[in-house]
């Protein structure tokens, strides 16, 4: 029996939608309302899809949760959404995904849409555009969009992470594990304990260091290999 994951902030709605796939004859493995959450699940959880509301709770909206999921597993998603705003529509366009449903769906709609999402992996995996992916951060009580493409690279202090830019330098309160997991591994990687660096804006390295337009990273034994088969 196929496992179906329902990403929905609204509890009554959330429920709604789990009766209905389980009336398919589907199992819903669970149900949950942030980016968080859904990460830390599969992490040691298999599905077999997994449909994502667009507006859910925290700073990762759902369009940017399908980014990382696809960056990290090869799960169908279906979109179910209420919005069809054309900032929607062209962020969605660049991401990853199987179905996409306005609300208020007919149940016919959402069969057709979960039935044709589990038998499209035979479709040719396409490459994720990270000019389009954001890592969302809170600077001065604001929610600051940060694209992914203008981070450089980040620097554990303590409980807080510092994320330099292109543009400008942030102090986020979260410690830098937890950022990395909202970033792409293919693009961020962590040649230090305490930096992730994006290797497109890597300058310049060799055994000991990174070069990466004024700051100097250092590297832990045994990393210089990896980054040279990384930059190849």
């Amino acid at each position: 029996m196929e496992k179906i994951l329902i990403v929905e902030d609204e509890l009554e709605l959330a429920l709604n939608i789990e009766e209905i796939v389980q009336s398919f004859g589907y199992e819903v493995s669970g149900i949950y309302a942030d980016a968080k959450s859904v990460l830390s699940y599969l992490e040691s959880s298999k599905v077999d899809l997994i449909l994502m509301d667009i507006q859910i709770r925290g700073d990762i909206d759902g369009i940017d949760l399908c980014y990382k999921v696809k960056d990290l597993y090869n799960i169908p998603i279906v979109f179910l959404t209420a919005y069809s705003d054309q900032q929607y529509l062209e962020r969605i366009s660049n991401v990853m995904y199987n179905g996409y449903l306005l609300k208020p769906f007919k149940v016919d709609g959402l069969k057709s849409a979960i039935y044709l999402a589990l038998n499209s992996n035979n479709y040719p995996k396409l490459t994720p555009d990270y000019d389009k992916l954001n890592l969302k951060i809170r600077d001065k009580g604001y929610v600051v969009p940060i694209p992914v493409s203008e981070i450089l690279y980040l620097k554990a202090d303590g409980l807080y992470t510092k994320v330099i830019t292109l543009a400008k330098s942030y102090v986020v309160r979260d410690i830098l594990k937890d950022l990395q997991a909202q970033l792409p591994h293919q693009v961020f990687v962590r040649p230090h304990k305490s930096y992730l660096v994006n290797v497109n804006h890597i300058a310049s390295y060799n055994s000991k260091e990174i070069n990466i337009k004024d700051s100097v990273i250092p590297i832990r034994r045994g990393f210089f290999k990896e980054l040279a088969e990384i930059k190849k």
